[in-house]
C-alpha cells in the first residue's frame, strides 16, 4: 500500500471511529469552537479530517444544503498517529470550558413500580385539581368519589378549600424540578436541548419530580462505573 492509500485509510477509520463512537465530543467541538447551541450541533458528525483541521457537518443531507464547519488543529499534526491524544485534548479543552461533564447521558428510563404510581398520582392531579368545580355536588369527580367512599364528601371539600393554593403550590414545585433538572443534569451531562431525550427527561420531571432524579442519577452513575472500568 502507497502513502496515499495509507493516509486516506487511516482518514476513514478516524471519521467512523468518531462518528461512531465519540459524536458527543464533535458536538462539544461545536458548541466551544464556533458557539453553536447543542441543539444546533444535535447532529454533528466528522466529514474530513486533515493534519491541519477538522470539518464537522450538522446537517444530514449532503452539500450545498449542509452547514459544515472548521475546527482547526494547532500545531497541525505530523501524523495520524497523533490524531487520538490531539482529539481527546480538544475534548477536554471543550468540556473545561463548557463546564460540563466528559460523560453523555444517552437515554431515557421510563418510571416503574412505587415511580410509576406517583407518575399516575401526578397525572390524575393535573387531570382534576385545576378545575375547582370538579368538587362540587354534580361534578363527575365529586359524585365518583362521595358516592364510593365514606369519607368522600368531606375530602371534596377539603378539596374545594385548598385547591387554589394547592395547584399554585404545586405548579410552581414542578417546575422548579424542571428548571433544576436541566441545568443540574441534562445540560452537564450533554443532553441536547430539545431533542427527543431532552423532553422525555423533562416532561417526566415536570410529572413526577424526585423519580426523575433518582433514575437520572442511576444512570449516571453507571457511565462513571464504564469509564473507570475502561481506564483500568
Amino acid at each position: 500500500m502507497d502513502h496515499q492509500a495509507k493516509e486516506t485509510a487511516a482518514e476513514d477509520r478516524i471519521i467512523t471511529h468518531m462518528n461512531a463512537n465519540h459524536q458527543d465530543s464533535l458536538i462539544r467541538y461545536l458548541r466551544h469552537t464556533h458557539h453553536l447551541s447543542s441543539f444546533r450541533a444535535r447532529n454533528a458528525h466528522l466529514t474530513s479530517i486533515s493534519y491541519s483541521s477538522l470539518t464537522i457537518s450538522t446537517s444530514p443531507t449532503p452539500p450545498p444544503n449542509s452547514h459544515t464547519y472548521l475546527i482547526p488543529l494547532e500545531p497541525p499534526m505530523t501524523s495520524y498517529t497523533e490524531a487520538r491524544t490531539r482529539l481527546a485534548s480538544l475534548d477536554a479543552a471543550a468540556t473545561s470550558a463548557l463546564n460540563v461533564s466528559p460523560l453523555t447521558l444517552k437515554k431515557y428510563i421510563r418510571p416503574r413500580g412505587f415511580q410509576a404510581a406517583i407518575f399516575i398520582y401526578v397525572i390524575v392531579f393535573f387531570l382534576t385539581f385545576p378545575r375547582r368545580a370538579n368538587f362540587l355536588p354534580g361534578a363527575y369527580v365529586y359524585d365518583f368519589v362521595s358516592s364510593n367512599w365514606r369519607y368522600g364528601e368531606s375530602v371534596m371539600w377539603f378539596c374545594f378549600i385548598i385547591q387554589p393554593v394547592y395547584v399554585t403550590l404545586v405548579l410552581a414545585i414542578h417546575i422548579a424540578e424542571v428548571i433544576y433538572m436541566e441545568r443540574s443534569r441534562l445540560r452537564k451531562y450533554n443532553v441536547p436541548r430539545f431533542g427527543g431525550l431532552w423532553w422525555a427527561w423533562m416532561a417526566s420531571t415536570f410529572v413526577e419530580g424526585w423519580g426523575a432524579f433518582v433514575r437520572v442519577d442511576k444512570l449516571i452513575r453507571e457511565e462513571e462505573k464504564k469509564k473507570a472500568k475502561a481506564e483500568h
